[in-house]
């Protein structure tokens, strides 16, 4: 019924390379609360941040981050993985950019969210189709969450597994308590620029 990135379906909580973490979709924000403190990176600390004034996140490390997404998810499908999305660009055979873009994730659809965590990034790794149809997609990062008719707006932008999953549960919790049925994800994604041929 639901449409999980299959490589990740069945995967356990897993460390791969660069300190990435690959959770299951349904279990993510659960599974999350049981994660060692340790784990939590002090330099990454709590910044409430107003509306529609989150800066993307670094280039260079949303590409990384994808890198690692996309190798592991050719491993657990066993095909080889895509061609370096860095080299690509180095070699001027691409350009990417990052975009800007919002979704909601409805309260119903919570547990169809996957997560994973690679050099210092947050990725999405699994949606429902409820959820590409809100506006979510693999490989987004979640710069900010709220919740409509709150005063819950909270930045994302670069922080840990934990600290994210910490939040997302914060505004589901909000969300609930005001009887609104969808939390609002202001999202970066990495984006192939195309140009028209002449």
């Amino acid at each position: 019924r639901r449409n999980v990135v299959p490589a990740l379906k069945e995967m356990a909580c897993l460390l791969v390379a660069a300190n990435a973490w690959l959770l299951p979709p349904a279990r993510t924000l659960y599974a999350q609360r049981q994660l060692s403190a340790s784990r939590s990176r002090p330099c990454m600390q709590r910044q409430p941040t107003a509306r529609d004034d989150v800066p993307p996140v670094d280039k260079a490390t949303f590409v990384a981050a994808v890198e690692i997404l996309d190798r592991e998810l050719a491993k657990a499908g066993g095909v080889d993985p895509p061609k370096s999305l860095s080299e690509a660009e180095g070699s001027g055979e691409a350009a990417f950019a990052i975009g800007k873009t919002t979704a909601k994730l409805p309260l119903s659809e919570v547990e169809g969210l996957g997560l994973v965590e690679a050099t210092y990034l947050v990725l999405v790794s699994g949606v429902t189709t409820p959820l590409v149809e809100s506006g979510l997609q693999v490989k987004d990062t979640i710069v900010s969450v709220s919740v409509e008719g709150t005063e819950l707006h909270e930045s994302t932008r670069a922080l840990d597994l934990a600290a994210t999953a910490e939040r997302l549960t914060a505004a589901i919790k909000t969300a609930e308590e005001n009887g609104v049925a969808e939390i609002g994800l202001e999202l970066n994604r990495l984006v192939e620029l195309r140009y028209a041929e002449k």
